[in-house]
């Protein structure tokens, strides 16, 4: 299989995401960031990531992330799976943050793909077992940063 990785301006869903109660995680060998799972995807996504990929895809989660100055996730926080799977990442800050971006990397090799913080934006991954991602460090030179994501992992139906 050949992994592919896509960047795509999704038109505005921000309006779309419903108020949620984010959770605080901290643990500094993993992460630190705000979460809330089993977050409804704005109508259309999975599709998009379906064409694009040429499979026939569904959402197995959801997570809305958020990141101020002085979070991150690193990559051994990152769940592994056995199947290939498909990543969404949609940008649903408001304004672009330097610096805040998405890696993904094969075990523990190079970097492969960076995401960038770019509003409205969508990364779609294909994901074999052994891809891993994080999430760079939210610099404090940035104090009024604030970094939400959604991440949106799919497999085939």
């Amino acid at each position: 299989m050949r992994l592919s990785r896509f960047t795509a301006i999704v038109p505005d869903v921000g309006g779309v995401i419903p108020a949620v109660a984010f959770q605080r995680y901290t643990f500094v060998d993993r992460g630190s960031y705000e979460f809330a799972d089993d977050v409804p995807p704005p109508p259309g996504l999975t599709q998009i990531a379906s064409e694009l990929t040429d499979r026939d895809l569904r959402v197995l989660s959801t997570r809305l992330l958020r990141l101020v100055p002085g979070d991150y996730l690193l990559a051994h926080h990152d769940s592994m799976h056995d199947d290939h799977q498909v990543e969404v990442v949609l940008d649903l800050s408001h304004a672009p943050t330097p610096g805040a971006e998405v890696r993904y990397r094969r075990g523990r090799g190079a970097v492969f793909f960076v995401v960038p913080s770019m509003p409205g934006a969508a990364a779609i991954v294909e994901r074999d077992p052994t891809t891993q991602a994080y999430h760079t460090y939210i610099s404090k030179l940035h104090p009024d940063a604030s970094v939400l994501r959604l991440v949106m992992r799919l497999t085939d139906t």
